[in-house]
């Protein structure tokens, strides 16, 4: 899967992100630390890295890709 597939597929979002398991009120938040960012048009796609996951989010060009998530 390419990068602009995976960015694509994301939600654009700057706020955390947390992953949800099947089971209705179950929540578990990994912390992801950022490995990267490139520069599309008016949006920047921050990276980040998910135990061994990649995981992007989509934030404004001008805008600084937070550190680290929650996904």
């Amino acid at each position: 899967m390419t990068a602009t597939m995976l960015a694509a597929a994301l939600i654009a979002s700057s706020h955390p992100v947390h992953a949800q398991s099947h089971a209705p009120g179950n929540q578990v938040a990994v912390m992801c630390m950022k490995s990267g960012e490139q520069t599309s048009g008016m949006n920047k796609i921050c990276y980040y890295d998910c135990l061994g996951s990649q995981v992007a989010i989509n934030v404004g060009a001008t805008e600084l890709c937070p550190l680290s998530i929650n996904h």
